[in-house]
This record gives structure tokens, sequence and C-alpha cells, in this order.
């Protein structure tokens, strides 16, 4: 019989249409991925080719997640289908086993599933097979790498999956709760992304994430770009776990199945309670006399209707079980996510009030889901119970039936948002924080968020209506969702393409969510006009009857339109129209609007016009004075003064070259020489200007340069690419909204691909290390060395403005604030401009001054960057120099930018890295506002006093010292515990990095803007360097390196200088770290095989150590060659102190010679585990096995 049932379901699945649609949408899909930009899914890039198996095998487990829609699709309704035709009567009449009803069922119906996700690794072999694919970029066609990872994840994920539709529509018997079931398996994977994110807890993640795509990334989480591209992706580890613990999950799902259902008619769902069948068996008739029926039809009585009808779709909707469901999968998603609150390094967040919105906005995907299933379900819930032609017949105008439906849903969306309102409120009191902010919950979630609601709900209905077909309603609206997130790869990139565009934008506690309310406001007008249109089309051509042509119900609908309805169509047209002309006036006209294409036509032709004036030599700016005027509320500033340009070349220069900031919004009205010239040749598509002097400028000598700026906000643009510099509380920008001198290399083209597309040369990153031209120029640029400074600031009266330097005094005029800042000695040409309102907090290190600007209510980690700036001041002054300045002030501003940056005396410190940080147990939470604040005071010494040369490896002489100096502090300030989890998750960053490498990795000492590298690689190297040679050598070092090249202008010092000290203080034993840390890219493995102790008297316990050490070295593309090791590597034991946390007992550096070794340690107390290199100073892979639990003997 199983035979039968199984091959009936083959036979019938084969006569589906939609099933050959599934296929041919998701052979497209991945054809498309591969062959276009149109659809993006994973991907090769830099070194990784772009049929690599590792690429292959991200790409085929990303879609294996998407076939859920078609899983459910396939496998909810195997059963359903039987009830939905009742035909369940007969079936279940005839001698038909239950297993082998069942079991026929879902596997006729998982061997369909299988062929339609066949279309996957088909789709990506014939794309990576198109003869349109550069084969540069290809390795050799291997069928395993497609084939494999079908068998590793898209099968597994389909049984799975499949298991649980096909239980859930057998014993629900709603089509409904199919549906559900796929929000339910989103809310399981959104949860373990979230709830478990944090480094320490990636391995439960990669076992609870249902698609294993979580253990996949685990897996290969640090393969090099070599490995990438020839490693295949193998069913073992926690990937092989992962599969084990899913296939269960789905056999036991099938079981349960087996047990609950039953062949039982009168049962129709697993939701009809015995008490309901009773109570309808005790059911009697009644005679009740018809009542005298009288027509009424103005508008109290359409309006009464209306009213019932909408509390009557309201109520069914939010009674039923599965709306249920949903609500509460919402609230515990809400709930997990809270768990890790903007973490960094392992630390949360104050939940205040934005954060809780943060996780809120993740809801999207959840919300349009819950949009499109009940606006289809409710537009089809009379005819699916077969009530429609008895509703039909009642004398309701035809336009009730559909506004009744959505405002029954609308009502449906206020409650459930109200709900998630309360769950954040709980979670924020649950952490100990009442600032609720009630205004602002509301203000987001009934305009942003129940605004996308109504968007995909009308626009649902009128799918479903025009379709006229339930499932394929549904269809047609995945199917538009996917094609308009792909409209900007199609080329329809402007905002009045994306359907429902327009957000509030990120919501800054400084700025609220300022300028970006109003192009969202325009843009829901916009698109709500557009849904309203589509609305009244619908209800011209709702079903009523039962006519379902089209061109019947469309002569149907032509009675339908009344003057109420046509003056709706004309006005939604009007509204459409009218709101689209605007938005394009401001974004097209009053603003420049370019399109991808465009942008990177221009970077092309600004590099093959302007590239042969690179290396023209310039004047260099020595004198800055300026006085500029912020104007918060209407989002300019104007900006004039004068720079001194100085020849500091030994040949004369006639031909000076200004460029100016690329931005639109920049206008650069008046530009003047102090000696005679004129304009030479005039780039304007790129904004550069060359001027000729009439007499050449001599070695020495300087002409002055008179300028003004205006920085003018036109209108509005889509809030993604709106300014977010300038703004009403909390502007801050820099000075490269000035004119700068000679060509921009930052305008370039970097992608190599891309570059090859447009047949521009391969790029380097940075000259190399011995270049003239590179050394001749420092971080900051080659139009100045060092500049004295001068700036006059104004804002609005409730403002302060500030910029490096002292203020000098400040002054009120009208309703503007004024402030003069001057520095009392040459200064990098690298300054910003703040304005804000903020409260001050003041204190003193010796004679310097502290402050920090922040922000009402940003109290909570002012005392730490205080005592991080004193801490700082006080370790570099002794150890490496005295501080230059005579004061330090930190200044918060919008979250827009999640850094910390370092100008002359003042620190830019962003809202959304440090002033919420929530640090409870200093024991246990890695502070990283202390840590953040040390790196950025450190640069005042690596990057302010010592400038480094434009070339390979600067980086590690500012980025890199920094990390080394705060390090430094840390270590003063905390435990070595605290240490040790720091420098994992520093470890853990650099293997990251080093395995999404797009050009090739370097060595720190020639680390071309890498931040895997010279930030997380550089804390590693330098950590182990002082800890080899001891933390006094290296500072020694430092200061050296410090004194020799202290506030110097051109040539400048590089990496191979500091390297130079560094080996000066280096024992001879111990030089090998210098070439393995920054000279060469070395590995270890090294891992613990078995720990043991035992008492060998009171107080007094051995351990007894087996380990493992290999040392492996490799090249820039990650391949890996074994090197003889001959190192001191630390062996450690913990022990747990007084509050039960692990606490090292023992820690020593033992000579390593061979691959196995075993040791025998005494300590004093009783031993927990134990390891080798246990507090992660060495760059190893797998380093979780580099401690063990210790067993007792």
């Amino acid at each position: 019989m199983f035979k039968n049932i199984f091959l009936f379901e083959l036979k019938y699945r084969k006569a589906r249409a939609a099933n050959y649609i599934y296929f041919a949408l998701m052979f497209l899909m991945c054809l498309l991925a591969v062959t276009t930009d149109i659809v993006q899914i994973g991907g090769g890039a830099g070194q990784v080719k772009e049929n690599a198996p590792f690429v292959i095998g991200q790409m085929i487990v990303i879609m294996s997640y998407i076939m859920t829609l078609i899983s459910s699709a396939i496998m909810g309704v195997a059963v359903l289908r039987d009830f939905e035709h009742n035909t369940e009567a007969i079936l279940f009449s005839t001698p038909i086993k239950k297993f082998h009803y069942l079991m026929g069922r879902y596997w006729g119906s998982f061997v369909v599933l299988l062929l339609v996700a066949a279309s996957l690794p088909l789709g990506f072999m014939i794309g990576d097979l198109w003869p349109t694919r550069e084969a540069e970029r290809m390795l050799p066609f291997n069928l395993i790498s497609y084939w494999q990872p079908f068998l590793i994840f898209v099968v597994p994920n389909m049984f799975f999956t499949g298991a649980i539709f096909f239980t859930s529509g057998a014993l629900s018997r709603k089509s409904i709760v199919i549906y559900m079931q796929g929000i339910l398996l989103i809310v399981l994977y959104s949860g373990t992304s979230s709830l478990l994110s944090d480094l320490e807890h990636k391995e439960i993640a990669s076992l609870l994430d249902p698609f294993g795509i979580r253990a996949f990334s685990y897996h290969t989480q640090y393969w090099t770009p070599g490995e990438r591209n020839t490693l295949q992706i193998p069913l073992e580890g926690y990937i092989l776990y992962n599969r084990l613990l899913w296939i269960g999950a789905g056999i036991l799902i099938l079981a349960i199945n087996h047990f609950a259902f039953s062949f039982n008619v009168v049962r129709s769902s697993i939701f009809k309670t015995k008490l309901a069948k009773d109570n309808m068996a005790r059911i009697k008739p009644e005679e009740t006399k018809i009542p005298l029926a009288h027509q009424f039809s103005n508008f109290s009585t359409h309006f009464g209707q209306l009213v019932k009808l909408t509390l009557f779709y309201f109520k069914m909707v939010f009674k039923e079980v599965p709306f249920i469901g949903i609500v509460i999968a919402g609230m515990l998603l809400l709930i997990a996510n809270s768990f890790n609150l903007n973490q960094l390094f392992g630390t949360s967040s104050y939940p205040t009030t934005y954060t809780i919105l943060g996780l809120l906005s993740s809801f999207t995907l959840f919300f349009i889901i819950i949009a499109v299933l009940y606006s289809g379900e409710l537009v089809w819930k009379e005819r699916s119970v077969n009530l429609n032609l008895i509703l039909d017949a009642m004398p309701i105008p035809d336009f009730i039936g559909l506004i009744s439906k959505f405002l029954g849903l609308l009502l449906v969306y206020i409650v459930l948002i109200a709900v998630l309102i309360v769950t954040g409120i709980f979670i924020q009191a649950a952490y100990g924080y009442y600032n609720f902010e009630i205004g602002l919950y509301l203000s987001t979630m009934y305009t942003e968020t129940l605004a996308l609601l109504v968007l995909f709900t009308l626009l649902s209905m009128f799918i479903q209506v025009m379709v006229n077909n339930k499932f394929l309603g549904f269809a047609v609206t995945i199917v538009f969702f996917i094609l308009t997130s792909f409209f900007s790869q199609l080329g329809l990139e402007h905002p009045l393409f994306q359907f429902g565009n327009g957000s509030l934008g990120t919501y800054s506690d400084m700025n609220v969510y300022g300028h970006f309310v109003t192009p969202f406001s325009w843009f829901q007008i916009y698109w709500f006009a557009f849904v309203v249109f589509l609305f009244a089309i619908a209800v011209i051509f709702s079903s009523r009857g039962s006519e379902d042509v089209i061109n019947m119900r469309w002569k149907a609908g032509k009675l339908r339109l009344s003057r109420s309805l046509v003056a709706m169509i004309i006005c939604a047209v009007a509204a459409f129209v009218s709101t689209g002309f605007y938005i394009f006036y401001n974004t097209n006209v009053l603003n420049e609007y370019t399109n991808k294409d465009e942008r990177e036509g221009l970077q092309v032709d600004y590099e093959k016009t302007l590239k042969k004036f690179e290396f023209v030599p310039q004047p260099r700016i020595t004198e800055i004075n300026l006085k500029v005027d912020v104007f918060p509320v209407s989002r300019d500033f104007t900006a004039e003064g004068y720079f001194i340009l100085k020849n500091k070349t030994n040949a004369p220069i006639s031909d000076i070259h200004i460029q100016q900031n690329a931005s639109s919004l920049i206008k650069l009205e008046k530009l003047e020489f102090n000696k005679k010239n004129g304009v030479k040749e005039k780039f304007d598509k790129f904004k550069y200007t060359i001027y000729q002097l009439s007499e050449p400028l001599q070695p020495g000598d300087s002409v002055r340069m008179d300028f003004k700026t205006v920085f003018k906000t036109n209108g509005f643009t889509d809030t993604n690419s709106s300014n977010t510099d300038v703004i009403y509380n909390g502007t801050f920008f820099n000075n490269l909204y000035f004119p700068t001198l000679g060509y921009n290399e930052d305008y370039e083209m970097s992608d190599d691909n891309d570059r090859k597309e447009k047949k521009l040369p391969a790029k380097e990153r940075m000259m190399e290390r011995n270049d003239p031209r590179g050394l001749s120029q420092s971080l900051f640029g080659d139009d100045a060395d060092h500049v004295t400074f001068e700036i006059v600031l104004s804002t609005d009266k409730d403002q302060i403005a500030i910029a490096p330097g002292y203020l000098q005094k400040s002054w009120d005029e009208g309703n503007r604030k004024y402030f003069q800042y001057k520095m009392d000695a040459p200064m990098c040409n690298f300054f910003s401009i703040i304005s804000a309102r903020y409260e001050v907090k003041r204190d003193k290190w010796n004679d310097i001054n502290l402050e920090v600007y922040h922000h009402k209510g940003h109290e909570y980690n002012i005392d730490k960057m205080m005592e991080g700036m004193k801490d700082a001041l006080a370790y570099y002054s002794k150890n490496f120099s005295p501080y230059q300045y005579r004061q330090v002030r930190i200044m918060e501003f919008p979250r827009y930018s999640s850094f910390a940056q370092s100008f002359a005396n003042t620190i830019p410190f962003s809202e959304g890295i440090g002033f919420i940080a929530k640090i409870d147990d200093p024991d246990k939470d890695i502070d990283y506002v202390y840590y953040v604040t040390a790196h950025e005071v450190a640069h005042q010494w690596w990057g302010h006093q010592v400038m480094e040369a434009g070339v390979k490896g600067n980086a590690m002489l500012s980025e890199s010292m920094s990390q080394y100096s705060a390090l430094m502090v840390l270590k003063h300030k905390f435990t070595p515990e605290i240490l040790e989890r720091y420098l994992k998750y520093e470890l853990d960053r650099y293997l990251s990095g080093r395995a999404g490498e797009s050009k090739k990795e370097q060595p720190l000492e020639l680390v071309e803007g890498q931040g895997y590298i010279h930030y997380n690689k550089a804390s590693l190297a330098f950590y182990a360097l002082q800890d080899y040679i001891g933390e006094d050598s290296v500072n020694a070092a430092f200061r050296r390196f410090n004194e020799t090249w202290r506030f110097k202008d051109a040539p400048y010092p590089t990496s191979a200088d500091l390297l130079k000290e560094i080996r000066k203080v280096t024992p001879d034993s111990m030089k090998y770290i210098i070439k393995d840390m920054f000279e060469t890219i070395t590995l270890f493995e090294n891992k613990t095989d078995s720990a043991f102790y035992k008492e060998k008297g009171k107080d007094e316990f051995e351990v007894t150590l087996y380990t493992s050490a290999e040392k492996l070295r490799a090249d820039s593309t990650g391949l890996e060659t074994p090197l003889a090791i001959n190192d001191w590597i630390d062996v450690g034991i913990y022990g747990k102190n007084k509050a039960g946390q692990d606490s090292l007992l023992y820690l020593k550096k033992h000579k390593i010679t061979k691959k196995e070794n075993e040791f025998k340690i005494l300590v004093k107390s009783k031993p927990r585990k134990a390891g080798i290199d246990p507090l992660h100073k060495l760059i190893d892979r797998h380093s979780n096995d580099n401690s063990k639990g210790l067993v007792k003997r």
C-alpha cells in the first residue's frame, strides 16, 4: 500500500505546474547569481575564485534557507489537500494503514521537493560553465563542489523542514498554520544568530542553527583564500553534529505526527476540543420567529456595517491559535535578541529605547510575512469556507468588504505592535533601566513599522484580487518582493522605484530622527497614494457572486464606479504623480543624483584624465586661518579664510593644482592668490583646477591662498544617501571639506576586478616602503607637513562649537555664539569642527585640563573616560615622552558612525561605542570604553608627535603602536584573565580578517591599511613582544623612536625605523620573535591533548600535561609551510578565585623543540584547567583546544 500511495503522490505532483515553476524560479535565481549582478548570494571576492568550493557551498546553503518557502508549499499540503478536497472520508474508510498513508504521502512529496532543490547545484553548474564568465576568475570545473554541499546541507534541510510542514499540515489541517511554521523557523534562526553571536557561544550557535549556515560559517571562518579555493566542504566537526541533530529532530517530528494523527474525519483540527464537540451534540433546534426585514441604505448603515465587519475580522485573526503563536514568537525573538545588546568584546550596552527599536527593526521580514499571509487569508476567507455566495447576496456595498478586512488587519497590527512595545519595556525594566521613552516607541513603531505593514497589506490585497487564486497570489507577491529587491541591480536605482522606500533612518539621542523625517514623510505619501490606487482597482475587480473571469469582473466592476470611488482613484493618482515629481525635484534638481554606473564612470574618467598630475610638485600648507559659520537648523556652513602655501621643493613651482571636495553640496565661491595668476586648465567635471602663477614660486617662498567654501543643503535626498555630517545637533566634519592640493588618489576605483572590467591597470594599495615619493608625505596627505592653526567658529546660541586648539575667547552676537581657537605650536594638517548641545564634565591630570562634552543623559561612562585619559597620560608621559598639549577633550557625536578619532588635543567619540556601554563587573566585562579612550589618547603620541610616511607599513607606526600603548594601560589596570579574553577576541578578528582578504595578506611591517592586521594582529604581536623581551625594553625602543622622529617633517619614518629600535633592545635568543611577528606570517597549532592532576600532599598538587605544538609559515594567499619549532611558549594552570572565576596559578615559558611534549608541574592550590599558550599570545587558528579541563588521577 505504501508503494501505491508513494507512486500516486509522484504522479499527482508530476502533473502540477507549480513544481516546474518552483524549479525554474530557483534555477534562474542561481543562474543569475553567478552570471550577473542582478541576484547576489555570497560569491567570490579578491583572491577567492568565483567557483571555489567554499563559494559554491556558501551559496547552496544560503539558497537552501530560501528553499524553506517552497518546502512549505510542497510538503505542507500533502495531507491537507485531502481535507480541502473533501476526500478524507473515502480514504479513511479504506483499509489503509496509517503508517503507509503518512509515509507514502511524505516520501512522495519529499522526492519531488528534492528534485526541485536539485535546481540549486544545476543552476550554479550551468552558470559556472556560462561562456561569459572570466577564465581568470574561475577554477577548473569540479562536480563534487556542487553536489557535496547539496547532500550535506540541502537534503537534511529539506528533510527537517519537510517534516515540520508535513506534520503541521496533517495535524492542524489548516493552511495558515503551515505558513506560520515558516515564520517560527525564521524566528529560531534569527534567535540563534543574535543570542549566540558572541565569540564564546559560537559552538552552541553552530548546533542550534537548523539550516547549518552557522555550522558552515564556524567551520570555515578561518579558511584562508587559498584554502577556500581548494578545500571541499567536509562532513565533520560541528557540521556533522549539526546535521545529525536536525535529522534526528526531523525523525522525531515525523514520529510525533504518526502517533498524533487520527483517521477520525470528525476531528477536523487538533485545535478543536472535546468540550466543543460535546456542546455541538447537545444543541437542540428551537423555533425562531423570523423578524420582518427593513432595508436601509445610508451612511450610518454603511458605517455600522463597516465597524462590525472590521471588529469581526479583527477578532477572527486575533483569536486564532496561529496568530497567538506569532505574537509569542515575536516576543520570544525580541527577548532572545536582547541578550547581546550592541555587544562589543562581549560587553553589552544599556537597553536604551533606541537599542530596543534597533532590535525591532530586524523584524522587517517578520512583519512583511504577516502582512502578506493574513491579507491573503482574509481576502479568501469567505470562499475558503464556501460562504461567499451567501455574503455576496447581502445588502453590503462592494467596497466595505475589502476595507473592513484591511481595517481589521490594521487593528491586528496595532495590537501586535503594542505587545512588542510592552515586551521592549519589560526587557528594559529587567535590565534595571527605567527611562522608557514611550513617545519614541510610539512615534517609531506607529509610523515607520505600521506604514510598512499598511503598504504590503494593500499591495497583497490588490494582487490577491487580480490574480484570483490564493496560492498563486502568494507566489506573485513573493516574486514582486524579490524582484523589487533586485531593482538596483537592474539599473532602477532611483528611490522612486524602490517600493516602500523611505525610513526614519538611524535614531540618535543627540539628533533624534533629525532631517530623516522629511524624506520619510514624502516617500510614505508617495507609496501610500500608489497602494490606495491599487486598492481602488481591487475594489473594482473584486469577485462578487460566481463570476471569476477577469472580463466578467470588469463588466461588474464598471457598475461600482461611484463618484466616491472615482474621486478616490483620481486623488490617489494625483497624489502619487505630484509627490513623485516633488521627490524627483528634490533628489535630482535641487540635489545631484548619480547611479552606480555614473559614479564608477566618474572614477574612471578622473583617473584617466588627471592621473598624470599625481606627482607634479606642489607647495605645502604651512599656515591655516579660518572662520567657519555653522548653521545647524538649515544644515549649512560657510568657511572662509586663507592657507599659506610654501614651496619646500628644490625647484620653482609655477602651477598650483586645486582639488575641491567632490560633494555636490560644496561650492567653492572664491579662490584667490596674493600673486598674479591665471587659470591654466579647469576640469569642472572633477572640480579640479590648475592655476598658473605669473612668476614661479621659488624654493622657500610662500604664497597666500584666500578662499570661501559654502556647504548648502538643498531640499532632501533619499535617507540612505543623505549627509549626516552637518546636522541639527551633533555636526562633525573635518578638513577634507576644504580645498586640497594636487591629485587625490582616494577618488580612484580601488577594486581590482572592477578596474579590470573598466580596462584600468591593477592598483597597489600603497607605495613601497622605500619609495622617495611616499617618504615625503605623511599619513595625512602630501599637501602639508606641520601647520600653524587658528579658527573662529560660530554656531547657534544653544550649542558649543569645538575645534583643535586653545579657546582664546567666546562671545555672543544676536542668536549666534562665537568661539576662537588657536594652537600655540604647529600641528598636523588634520582638524575637525564639531557643534552640538553639550553638558561638560571637567577634571585635571597634573596641569592638563580634561573635558568630556557629552549629551545630557549619557553620563554612564564619563568617569571611565576620565580615568582612561588620566591613566593613559600618566603611562605615556612616563614611558615615551611628555604630552605636548595643555588639554585633552572628548566630544560625543551622533552614532551615524561608530568610531573615535584623535585630532590635536581633541577626540570625537561616537555615542554608539562607549557612552551607553554597560560595564557591570570590571573583573568579567572588558571595559572597552576605557580601552578606546586610552587608544585615542595614544594617538597624540603616535600620529601627532610622530607622523609616519605614506608607504607600506605606515599604520604600524600609528594604529599598531597605539594598540600596544593602550594594551599596556589595560594590563596595569585589569587582571590577566581580562587580558586573555581581550586577546582572544583580537585573535578571532585577525583570523577572520585574513580569511576575507581581497588582495594579499602582508606581514605586519608591510601592512597596507588592512585593519585586521594593524589593529588585531598588532595587539597580539606587540603584547607577545613585551612578554618575551620585557615591557621596559619595548618602551625603551618606543621612547628612542619618539626622540628621533618627534615633530619632524619629511622625510617621514617607516616601520623599518621602529624595528631597528626594537632589534636594539631584543636579545639575540629572542630575535626570532621579530621575524615571526612582524616580518612574516607565522602561525602555530598548539594543543593540549590530555591533562591530569593528583594530590601530592597538603596544599600541593601535581599537574601532568601532554601537549603538541607545530609552527607554520604562510604566504600571502594562506598557503602554509611547516617549520622546525624551537620556541619559548607559555604553559599555564588555572584554579578558582574566591569569586569562582578562573585565576592563574602558574604561568611560565618552556622551550619547545619537538611536536609532542609532557610537563609535570607542582602548584599550591587545587587546579581546574591547564594548557599551552593559554593567554593566546601566539597566533593559533584553533586556540579553543589550547587548554583542557583537568582530570583527577
